[in-house]
């Protein structure tokens, strides 16, 4: 109950006002369809390629960022700004070591503060939904009926009808526990649309080769990930699930042209 009210009223805030495209990044949790939501990692390759898109920053064939050379101004973002100011201090930098090198924590701590505060799937409330209508209509029958209390009104007082008069709500209870949104669904599918398009807006501009090569500096060599997290103390930043990304880069390269495509139903449950 907690997460709920604090949820709905950023929801009902967020109908009114634009979506911020690192967040909207955070809740889409990657570009293609079936990407679980609140990913750190696309976040981050938004926020770069928010950056690449503003020239103050550049990224080569290898997808390892630099700021543009003669680039003093900082960007207005706090996050934007707060990634400027370490690529400063360093030649050249790739998404996945943004998200595990300790000299980019302000980063990581700006970027988080972005995130949208919702949770990133719906619970575990079909079962309880189910055995909440069968407690309540046929639990509360069978109760009359052992006891044999009468049915009020009728002649025979017949402790039977009893039955009868809780399988309507026994249907109904039913149907809404059968009808609720599956656990690994996303919540909210008008904050995911808006989410899409304005991320489809903010990266209108951007040139198709920016989002393969950011792309390319996303995630360690398999064989190193597991060594860099041991080394630098952190967990591996959180993987995309039901899809290899690592073998399918011209997949986040896509990225601005998935989001034209994407329909309501691209998602169980309504995302």
């Amino acid at each position: 109950m907690e997460a709920t009210r604090a949820e709905r009223p950023f929801v009902r805030g967020a109908r009114k006002a634009v979506v911020d495209p690192i967040q909207a990044g955070w809740w889409l949790g990657a570009s293609w369809k079936g990407a679980p939501a609140q990913q750190e990692r696309y976040a981050a390759v938004v926020a770069v390629r928010l950056l690449v898109l503003t020239g103050q920053a550049q990224v080569d064939g290898d997808g390892r960022i630099s700021l543009t050379p003669r680039q003093h101004s900082a960007p207005e973002d706090p996050a934007l700004a707060t990634l400027a100011a370490g690529l400063r201090r360093d030649e050249g930098i790739t998404v996945h070591e943004l998200l595990t090198e300790p000299r980019f924590a302000p980063f990581r701590t700006a970027l988080e503060a972005r995130r949208a505060p919702l949770r990133r799937c719906f619970g575990a409330y079909r079962v309880p939904a189910l055995l909440a209508a069968f407690v309540v209509s046929f639990g509360m029958s069978m109760n009359a009926m052992l006891l044999r209390n009468g049915f009020p009104g009728l002649p025979d007082q017949d402790p039977g009808w009893w039955t009868l008069l809780w399988m309507a709500p026994w249907a109904a209870l039913s149907l809404l526990a059968a009808v609720w949104q599956p656990e690994a669904s996303r919540p909210w599918p008008r904050f995911t649309r808006r989410c899409r398009a304005a991320l489809a807006r903010a990266l209108a501009g951007e040139s198709p080769e920016t989002g393969f090569r950011v792309s390319r500096g996303a995630f360690p060599p398999p064989t190193s990930q597991a060594s860099t997290s041991a080394a630098n103390g952190r967990r591996p930043p959180d993987e995309p699930t039901g899809r290899a990304v690592r073998g399918d880069p011209a997949q986040l390269a896509n990225d601005t042209a998935d989001l034209d495509v994407y329909h309501d139903s691209a998602f169980v449950g309504g995302d």
